[in-house]
């Protein structure tokens, strides 16, 4: 499959992303390394981003209390289940829940919080931060999305097609005209499928691309 650049506002990295395995599941590790930008650039580039990461924490924080724990993420984890009608024991939901406690125990990792604990905005939103500067967001997110694909990968051919995208899109509230304009840019290599990779490739874009209507900020739930 043909690898396009990690793109950030417009411009191309110099320093490009691979795609590693770890664990058994595709990371990407992306350091940033844009050209050159201007000190006003640079800084609405962090503002964008770390706007980013705010919604994302008010998402996660289903108690509106100004915090999320554990119990956020994994009730996140089985909406999603829930939505594409998943029974509760099989190997694919557990996955997904596996998934969701991977991404909690780094994050409280990068915070320096007990798995136990809680973290605030601030908290929160500088745990991404950190991650985003180590190059580990690959590292951090590449469980869930592994089984995301897989989740929703019916006929288990090891990609997503156009028809399971729709449907399982639909199923989270996402517009279908939404969902194929998302499903074009995830597609980067035209097959008509969406493979493990190219879907991890624009989560880590939601997490360290300042620009907009991006598809990672699409499939996570999260826009502009």
């Amino acid at each position: 499959m043909r690898r396009a650049g990690l793109w950030r506002s417009g411009a191309p990295l110099r320093q490009g992303c691979g795609v590693a395995s770890s664990d058994g599941w595709p990371a990407l590790r992306c350091r940033l390394s844009p050209p050159m930008p201007s000190e006003r650039g640079l800084a609405m580039s962090e503002s964008d981003i770390r706007a980013k990461y705010v919604r994302r924490f008010h998402m996660l924080d289903s108690a509106g209390d100004g915090y999320v724990d554990r119990s956020d993420v994994e009730e996140r984890a089985q909406r999603l289940l829930d939505g594409v009608g998943e029974p509760a024991g099989t190997p694919r939901a557990a996955a997904v829940r596996e998934g969701a406690a991977a991404f909690w125990q780094r994050l409280t990792e990068l915070a320096g919080v007990e798995d136990g604990g809680r973290l605030d905005e601030e908290t929160f939103v500088s745990a991404l931060q950190r991650a985003r500067e180590l190059g580990t967001i690959g590292d951090l997110v590449g469980p869930s999305v592994q089984a995301h694909v897989d989740l929703i990968d019916t006929d288990g051919d090891g990609s997503v097609s156009l028809e399971e995208f729709l449907r399982s899109q639909s199923a989270c509230g996402l517009p279908e005209a939404d969902s194929r304009w998302a499903f074009a840019r995830l597609d980067l290599d035209g097959d008509g499928q969406v493979d493990v990779a190219e879907w991890q490739r624009a989560v880590v874009g939601f997490y360290t691309d300042a620009g907009t209507d991006l598809p990672g900020d699409l499939i996570m739930g999260v826009r502009a």
